[in-house]
């Protein structure tokens, strides 16, 4: 009562009306209960509780116990029976029990262990912390990113995968492909542009043969003032006077296809050996031209045993389609050139096979003499 006592001002208006004229909570004819000792925890009737045969009079008598006892639990709240249909029908990840005698949340924590103990289905953990003792909980929220742009333009299948750049504003999140930034948002992309300028007196021709043995994605581009090649669809090099100029966007991949391609030309520049001329013809030891209708059905034979007659598509007659899990490339007969049907995709690993496939059957049909 010194509580109720001391902090009146916390409480509602008629009560601090009442304490200008006296303390409502100072009792003058009203006193505190003594503890009942005959309901404590030692007291006769939690000993007929358990049953016995006999039991001790206050003189000390036995007598034998010729009775039955039955104990009844009274909730203010629900039950057993009410708690349980009411966590059955939630079935939540966790449950406190709180307000209740030690003993008999004790107990209804295990009753409700052994319901879900064999629940494969259902798993529930049970908590029964005394006064002023934490609970600390873990919970873990989904997080859904929309994507958005050019990414949501084709559909995707199970299992695949996406890649962009994920943007998150006011607790929402969006995936969208670093093209359509400054489109649905503040944001704007930059490119860095890489350029290289590496000393080269050597023959221009000869360079351009050792390249071609380093990968068949190699391109004279036309129309442009000086010397001119496209090599991995990203590396321009421009020949100038006494030097060549590469020239990318950067990234991971094109500076490793730009670190390629500067060791070519470092070779050839230094090498004695690469001085020697390297001639590509396109004539067999018979000296006949090759036929490329020839070159054409022995790939078709060469794609039908790495990947199976149904992914392999002859129907153009300048293409030929390599399909493969969901991806698609295509090979240029004119040119050799592999290149994927989607160029936002990630995985270079199909291409990079047939590419290096096709290269390797072009030269085993046109040898270097």
């Amino acid at each position: 009562m010194a509580v109720y006592q001391t902090y009146v001002n916390a409480m509602n208006d008629k009560i601090r009306k009442a304490i200008n004229i006296n303390n409502p909570f100072v009792f003058k004819h009203i006193s505190n209960l003594k503890v009942d000792e005959r309901s404590s925890e030692l007291s006769a009737l939690q000993h007929i509780m358990s049953e016995p045969e006999e039991i001790a009079t206050m003189s000390g008598q036995k007598l034998p116990l010729k009775m039955s006892v039955d104990y009844i639990s009274f909730s203010a709240h629900t039950d057993y029976q009410q708690t349980s249909e009411f966590i059955r029908a939630l079935k939540p990840p966790h449950v406190i029990l709180v307000h209740g005698e030690q003993n008999e949340m004790a107990r209804l924590k295990a009753a409700l262990i052994r319901e879900y103990e064999d629940n494969d289905q259902v798993h529930i953990e049970v908590h029964n912390p005394r006064n002023t003792e934490a609970v600390t909980l873990n919970f873990r929220g989904e997080k859904l990113a929309k994507v958005m742009g050019s990414l949501a333009d084709r559909k995707c299948a199970q299992g695949q995968r996406v890649s962009g750049i994920l943007v998150k504003k006011n607790f929402n999140y969006h995936i969208l492909n670093p093209s359509d930034l400054s489109t649905y948002t503040e944001l704007a992309m930059s490119t860095v542009k890489q350029t290289q300028a590496i000393p080269f007196t050597g023959p221009y021709s000869l360079l351009v043969c050792h390249l071609r043995n380093l990968t068949g994605d190699v391109e004279e581009l036309d129309g442009t003032e000086k010397k001119t090649l496209k090599v991995f669809k990203n590396i321009t090099l421009i020949h100038e006077v006494g030097m060549v100029v590469l020239e990318w966007a950067a990234n991971p991949l094109n500076d490793m296809y730009a670190d390629a391609v500067t060791t070519v030309v470092l070779e050839v520049q230094s090498n004695p050996k690469a001085q020697k001329v390297c001639y590509k013809v396109t004539k067999i030891t018979d000296g006949a031209i090759m036929d490329m209708d020839v070159f054409q059905a022995r790939l078709e034979v060469m794609l039908h045993d790495m990947f199976g007659e149904e992914c392999v598509d002859f129907s153009d007659g300048k293409l030929i389609s390599v399909t493969v899990d969901g991806q698609t490339v295509h090979v240029s007969l004119e040119t050799r050139s592999v290149y994927p049907e989607d160029d936002a995709t990630d995985d270079d690993s199909l291409r990079e096979m047939v590419e290096l496939a096709v290269q390797r059957l072009y030269d085993a049909l046109n040898p270097v003499i």
